[in-house]
C-alpha cells in the first residue's frame, strides 16, 4: 500500500512542477545602461508575453525552465534561459538604426526597410501635431522627397494640391490614394463650377485630425504601389491613425489632453506708396480704378464726396448738403490705409483628448478633437469635430479582432474668390476689387469720420454702393456681409479586421471598410451686387447635396518561411474589391426676392444647373476587383528579390479593354552584409543598392464607351401653353473601342548611413512614361457629335529625389539633427496627333495650361508683346526671342495670337530641417526653397500697373521711354507718360500677358518651433506622467527676389483651386501666417 501512495505522490509532485509558474522580473537595457521601454518579453513557444514600461522593467509569470524572449526594433533578438532565477536582467546590443527600420508598405503590410526595392518616405506624428495648420497634407510639405505640395490660398479650409512624381495625365486626375488604417480615403475636391465663378472648395483630406495620427508613409514609385493596381498609380498616402496603430502601452491606461491656441493673420501685403492718389496722368478725383493722380497735399485737399450724385441722394443726403450733384467739396483727398485694415486677426483653437489603454493582448484607443479656425478674411472660418477610436485583441484560439471608427463633422464658409484680371472679377470675389483699391478711398472708414465715410451698404435696397460714379464696382465690405460659399461635411470612416492564425507563419486576414460622406455645397448671394451678371446682381442661391461612399474589401493571405539558414522567402496574395459611389443633386435659383433670405422658394428662377450651365444633378458608380501576389526571397539577409503583379478588373471601360495584369519586380542588395571588409564598419555602417521596375494605368472617367441619354424636364412652353420634355442623345460620340492609359516606371536607388550613423542618405533616380492617354477629338458638329475620346499621346516624367540627413552633435545632453530633402522633376509631352496640336490642360483656351508636343506639360501660353529678330530685320516667331517692339505711339506691340510665356515646373525644391535638443528642450525650423518656374500673375501686374506700389514712387512728371526698339530695329525714343507706361503696358492687361510672367523662385520659413518638456524626475509625485509646451509658427517669412519688391507677392497661390497644374493667379489673395503656443498634458 504504502509504496502505490508513494508512486502517486511523485507523479502528482512531477505535474505540479509541470504546471507551476514562477513569476520573474527583471529589467532591460541598453548597451549604455540605459532603460530601454516598449521591449517584447515572450516566452519562447508560447503566446505568453508583455513589454517593459518606461524605466525598462517588466514582470512576467513563466514556466519552469523556460526561455524569455527579448526583441526591440534597433536592438539584436536575445534568448535568455530563466533557470531557477527570479530575476532575469537582459542587455541588448544595438542594430543598425536604419537596418533594423520597419515601415508600412501597400495594404497595410509592414516590412523591414531594407528589404524593400523601392523609395518609401516616413513622416510621424511629432511632425504633424499641435501644429496651427488643420490641412494634413499642407503638414507634409516639404517633409518627402518627391512629394510636390501646394496651397490654392491662404483662406483656412482651401484646398490643397498633392502631386507625387509629376503629373501623369494629361486629362485625368493625378491626385494620390489616401489609405487611411488600410482603407482607401476619398480625397476629392468636389467642386460645384469652374474656378471662373467664386466657387472655393475644400479637398477631403482636410476631414483628418492630425492631431489622431500615429505616422504616414508615402509611396511614390509604382513599384511600391501595385498592390493597389490603377488606384495607386499616382502614389499612395498610407495613414496609420492612434486608432489604427494598436499601439501597446504597457498594461495602463494613459490620457492625453492638448491645448492649442494660435493667431492668423495674412501674410503678405503690398507696400503702398503714399504720395499720390487716385486718378490718371495726375489728376485729381476719386472715379478712377486706377492711382495714377495727383500728390496728396498737407494739409490734405478736398474733392467732391463721391456719393455726392442723384443716384445716392436719397440715401446719403448728408453727402448733398448743398442742391445739385458733385458740389459739395467736403472729401479730403489722402491715404487711408483701407486694404491693411480690411483683414483681421483670425483665431485659432485646438482642443483634443486622448484615451490608450491596453494590456499585453489588448489595446484600445478614442480621441476627440474640435477646430474653430478663424481666418484672416472677414466671413472665412473653419470648424472641424474629429472623433475615433479602435481597439484589438489577439484570443487564445490565434484569432485576432481589431477595428476603427472614425466620424468627422467639417464645416468651411468662406466669403467669394472668383478670377479677376485687375479689373473687376468674373463674378463676386473678395478679393477681386480690394487689393487695388485707390490710396484716396476710404473702404475701412465708419460714421466717426464724418465727411470722409464711404458707407458700403445703400441703406433704401441693401445694395452695394462704391466710389465709381456709375457704381460699377462691388463694395468688398459688401461682399463679405452679403456673399457666403462654402461646404458642410458629415463623414464616417473605419474598418474591422480579423485575423487568423492558421499555422505558425501562415496567416489569414479579411479587412472591410467603409468611407462615406455627405457634403452639402453652397454659394449663396443676396441682390444688389454689381459683378457677376444677373444672376448674381439680382441675388443667387446654389445648393448641392454629394454623397460619396467606398466599400471596400481585402482577403490576405501572409505565409513566411526560412527554408534554411541562408534562404528566407515571404509570400503575400490575396483579393480585393472596391465600389465607389457618388450621386449629386441640387438647385440653383436666382432673382431673389425678399433680402436677407437663402431659401429656393424665395427665388423666380429655379434651374438644374451650376453657374457656368453645367448639369448639377448626376450618379456615377464604379466597381473595381483585383487579385494579386507578392513574393519576396531573402538569401542571407543581404540581397531580397521580390516578384509581383495584380490583375484588375475596373466597369469604366467595355468587356475587351477592363481587365489588365500589372507586373513589378525589384530588388534589393545590401553589401555591408554582404562583404566581409564592410562588416563592422566605422565609416559605411548601412548600405543599400535597390532597383524596381512595375507598371499600372488609368482606365479615365466612367460613360465615355457608350451613348448617354439626357432628359430634360420643362424645357419651354409651346404656343398653346403645352409643357415640352426632351430626351437627346449626348453630344459626346461613345468609344467603345477605348483603351486603359499604360504606365510603366523604373526607379534606382541607394541608401546609407555612415560615420556611426551621423550621416544618412537616400538617394532615387526614376523614369516614367505614361502611353496612351486619353484625349477628347472635336468633332464636326455637322456629325451629330462635337466630341469624343481617344487614346493618343504619351507623357514621360523623370527625376531626382534625394533625403540627406546629419548629426553634427551627439551627446548625452545634445543632439543637433538636419535633414535635407531634394525634389527634380523634368516632364516632356510627345505624340499628339497631328489633328491635336494643343490640349488646355487648365485656365483658358486663350491663356492658360497647355499640353502640346515636345514641351513640359503644362506650360503657359497667352498673348505676348512681338519682338524684333535681329537676324531676319522683323518680328521674331520666338515669344521669348528677340526685342520687345514698341509702335508709332511708344507703347509695345501685343501680338494677336497666343504663344509659351513660361514653364511653371519648378527647376527644383529643396527643404532643410533642423532639430536641436538640449536635455528638455527642442527647437526646430524648416526652411523651402523653391527654385524657378513660371507664373503669370494679375496681383503684380495689377497693383503695379495701377499705381499703387513703392515700385512706382518715382517723379511721375518725368516722362519714360520703354526699354525696346521700333518696327525698323532703331532703339526706342518715344517718351510716354508714366501712367501710360505702366497701366497700358507693364500691367498686362492689354493683350501683354508675357510682362506679368514671372520667374517663382522663393525661400521660405515654413516652420518653427520651440518646445520643453518637463523632466520626469519633476513629476514623479505628481498626477502626470508628461507635460510638455511648445511654441510655434508657419509662413514666417519668405522672398520671392523676382517679383516687384513693393508687392511682396507670395507665389504659394494658385487661381485654378485644386489642379494638377500650377502657374496661373488672378487676384488670389494673400497668404497665411500663423503664431501660437500649445501645451499637452499626459495623466
Amino acid at each position: 500500500m504504502r509504496k502505490p501512495l508513494l508512486l502517486l505522490a511523485a507523479a502528482l509532485f512531477a505535474v505540479v512542477s509541470v504546471f507551476a509558474q514562477t513569476t520573474i522580473r527583471g529589467k532591460v537595457t541598453d548597451d549604455k545602461g540605459q532603460p530601454v521601454a516598449g521591449v517584447s518579453v515572450v516566452e519562447k513557444g508560447t503566446q505568453n508575453g508583455t513589454t517593459t514600461d518606461a524605466s525598462g522593467n517588466y514582470q512576467i509569470q513563466v514556466r519552469a525552465n523556460a526561455v524569455l524572449v527579448f526583441t526591440s526594433i534597433g536592438f539584436v533578438e536575445r534568448e535568455i534561459s530563466v533557470g531557477s532565477n527570479t530575476t532575469v536582467n537582459a542587455s541588448l546590443e544595438p542594430t543598425s538604426q536604419v537596418e533594423a527600420e520597419v515601415v508600412v508598405t501597400a495594404l497595410g503590410i509592414k516590412r523591414e526597410k531594407k528589404a524593400l526595392g523601392y523609395a518609401v518616405a516616413t513622416v510621424d506624428a511629432k511632425a504633424l501635431e499641435q501644429r496651427p495648420e488643420a490641412d494634413v497634407v499642407r503638414l507634409l510639405n516639404g517633409k518627402a522627397p518627391g512629394v510636390d505640395i501646394g496651397n490654392t490660398s491662404g483662406m483656412s479650409g482651401s484646398g490643397t494640391n498633392i502631386i507625387i512624381r509629376g503629373v501623369n495625365t494629361i486629362t485625368g486626375s493625378s491626385t494620390p490614394l489616401f489609405v487611411v488604417d488600410g482603407v482607401p480615403f476619398d480625397a476629392s475636391t468636389n467642386a460645384q463650377a469652374s474656378f471662373v465663378y467664386g466657387n472655393t472648395t475644400s479637398s477631403r483630406f482636410l476631414d483628418l485630425d492630425p492631431n489622431n495620427i500615429e505616422s504616414i508613409s508615402v509611396l511614390k514609385g509604382l513599384s511600391a504601389t501595385t498592390l493597389y493596381g490603377e488606384l495607386g498609380r499616382n502614389g499612395v498616402v498610407l495613414i496609420t491613425t492612434k486608432s489604427g496603430s494598436n499601439r501597446k502601452i504597457n498594461n495602463k491606461t494613459e490620457v492625453t489632453i492638448t491645448q492649442s491656441v494660435f493667431t492668423n493673420k495674412v501674410a503678405n501685403l503690398p507696400d503702398y506708396q503714399q504720395t499720390y492718389g487716385g486718378g490718371f496722368d495726375q489728376s485729381l478725383g476719386l472715379a478712377f480704378f486706377s492711382n495714377w493722380g495727383a500728390k496728396f497735399q498737407d494739409p490734405p485737399v478736398k474733392v467732391a464726396h463721391p456719393y455726392d450724385r442723384t443716384a445716392l441722394h436719397g440715401a446719403f443726403p448728408e453727402f448733398n448738403q448743398t442742391p445739385g450733384a458733385n458740389n459739395d467739396i467736403i472729401y479730403e483727398y489722402k491715404p487711408y490705409n483701407s486694404v491693411e485694415r480690411f483683414f483681421r486677426t483670425g483665431i485659432i483653437k485646438n482642443t483634443s483628448i486622448a484615451l490608450q489603454t491596453g494590456g499585453p493582448n489588448a489595446s484600445f484607443n478614442a480621441n476627440y478633437s474640435y477646430t474653430d479656425d478663424q481666418g484672416f478674411t472677414p466671413g472665412n472660418a473653419l470648424y472641424k469635430n474629429n472623433f475615433g477610436m479602435g481597439g484589438s485583441v489577439k484570443l487564445a484560439n490565434n484569432i485576432t479582432f481589431s477595428g476603427t471608427f472614425n466620424y468627422a463633422v467639417t464645416d468651411f464658409r468662406t466669403p467669394p474668390t472668383s478670377t479677376s484680371f485687375g479689373s473687376n472679377p468674373s463674378t463676386s470675389s473678395v478679393f477681386g476689387n480690394l487689393i487695388y483699391t485707390p490710396i484716396a478711398v476710404n473702404l475701412m472708414g465708419g460714421p466717426e469720420d464724418g465727411n470722409n465715410y464711404l458707407p458700403w451698404n445703400n441703406p433704401v435696397d441693401n445694395s452695394s454702393v462704391y466710389y465709381r460714379s456709375n457704381n460699377d464696382i462691388q463694395n468688398p465690405r459688401w461682399t463679405v456681409k452679403n456673399g457666403f460659399a462654402g461646404q458642410k461635411i458629415n463623414r464616417i470612416f473605419g474598418n474591422m479586421r480579423i485575423g487568423y492564425e492558421i499555422i505558425k507563419n501562415l496567416n489569414f486576414s479579411y479587412r472591410v471598410g467603409i468611407d462615406q460622406y455627405t457634403d452639402y455645397n453652397f454659394l449663396s448671394q443676396n441682390k444688389g451686387g454689381t459683378v457677376g451678371g444677373n444672376q448674381y446682381v439680382l441675388g443667387i442661391h446654389r445648393t448641392v447635396t454629394g454623397r460619396n461612399t467606398i466599400w471596400d474589401h481585402t482577403a490576405l493571405i501572409d505565409w513566411s518561411h526560412k527554408i534554411n539558414s541562408d534562404w528566407r522567402v515571404n509570400v503575400d496574395a490575396g483579393i480585393n474589391s472596391q465600389e465607389r459611389q457618388y450621386e449629386q443633386d441640387g438647385q440653383k435659383s436666382t432673382q431673389q426676392l425678399v433680402y436677407g433670405l437663402f431659401d429656393h422658394d424665395n427665388f423666380i428662377v429655379h434651374e438644374n444647373v451650376d453657374e457656368g450651365g453645367g448639369g448639377i444633378d448626376f450618379k456615377s458608380k464604379t466597381q473595381s476587383i483585383g487579385v494579386f501576389a507578392q513574393g519576396t526571397i531573402a538569401y542571407n539577409e543581404y540581397v531580397y528579390l521580390t516578384l509581383g503583379g495584380r490583375n484588375s478588373w475596373t466597369s469604366n471601360l467595355e468587356k475587351d479593354n477592363r481587365s489588365l495584369f500589372y507586373p513589378s519586380g525589384s530588388i534589393s542588395f545590401i553589401p555591408t552584409t554582404a562583404i566581409e571588409s564592410l562588416k563592422g564598419s566605422k565609416a559605411i555602417n548601412y548600405l543599400k543598392i535597390r532597383a524596381g521596375y512595375s507598371t499600372s494605368a488609368n482606365f479615365g472617367f466612367p460613360y465615355r464607351t457608350r451613348d448617354v441619354l439626357n432628359i430634360s424636364t420643362n424645357v419651354f412652353e409651346d404656343r398653346v401653353g403645352t409643357v415640352i420634355n426632351t430626351n437627346s442623345i449626348s453630344n459626346r460620340l461613345a468609344n467603345p473601342d477605348l483603351k486603359p492609359e499604360l504606365l510603366s516606371e523604373t526607379e534606382v536607388g541607394v541608401e546609407g548611413t555612415f560615420w556611426d550613423d551621423r550621416i544618412r542618405l537616400d538617394f532615387t533616380w526614376y523614369r516614367r512614361i505614361s502611353k496612351d492617354q486619353i484625349l477628347d477629338r472635336d468633332l464636326d458638329p455637322a456629325s451629330g457629335y462635337t466630341v469624343t475620346s481617344i487614346n493618343a499621346g504619351n507623357v514621360r516624367n523623370r527625376g531626382v529625389e534625394i533625403g540627406l540627413g546629419l548629426t553634427p552633435i551627439r551627446t548625452k545632453n545634445w543632439r543637433w539633427q538636419i535633414d535635407g530633402n531634394f525634389t527634380l522633376n523634368r516632364s516632356l509631352v510627345y505624340g499628339l496627333p497631328d489633328d491635336i496640336k494643343q490640349i488646355v490642360v487648365d485656365g483658358f483656351s486663350n491663356e492658360g495650361l497647355f499640353a502640346i508636343n515636345g514641351q513640359p506639360l503644362g506650360v503657359i501660353q497667352s498673348n505676348y508683346v512681338v519682338k524684333y529678330d535681329p537676324k531676319t530685320g522683323g518680328p521674331s516667331s520666338d515669344p521669348k526671342g528677340g526685342i520687345r517692339m514698341v509702335n508709332a505711339n511708344g507703347d509695345y506691340v501685343a501680338s494677336t495670337v497666343i504663344g509659351i510665356t513660361g514653364n511653371p515646373i519648378p527647376d527644383f525644391k529643396l527643404s532643410g530641417i533642423s532639430t536641436l535638443d538640449f536635455k528638455g528642450f527642442s527647437f526646430r525650423m524648416q526652411w523651402d526653397w523653391t527654385e524657378g518656374g513660371d507664373m503669370l500673375a494679375y496681383t503684380p501686374g495689377t497693383v503695379v500697373g495701377r499705381g499703387l506700389t513703392t515700385d512706382t514712387e518715382f517723379d511721375r512728371l518725368l516722362p519714360i521711354i520703354l526699354p525696346g526698339v521700333k518696327s525698323d530695329g532703331t532703339p526706342n525714343d518715344i517718351q510716354i507718360s508714366a501712367s501710360r507706361a505702366y497701366f497700358n503696358n507693364y500691367s498686362g492687361f492689354f493683350a501683354m500677358q508675357d510682362l506679368i510672367v514671372y520667374d517663382a523662385t522663393v525661400i521660405r520659413l515654413r516652420e518653427a518651433s520651440l518646445s520643453y518638456a518637463l523632466p520626469a524626475s519633476v513629476l514623479q509625485k505628481t498626477p502626470f506622467g508628461a507635460i510638455s509646451i511648445t511654441v510655434s509658427g508657419q509662413n514666417l517669412w519668405y522672398n520671392a527676389p523676382n517679383f516687384p519688391k513693393g508687392v511682396n507677392f507670395d507665389p504659394e497661390v494658385s487661381s485654378l483651386g485644386v489642379s494638377n497644374v500650377r502657374g496661373l493667379e488672378y487676384l488670389a489673395g494673400p497668404t497665411s501666417k500663423r503664431l501660437g503656443a500649445s501645451i499637452r498634458v499626459t495623466f
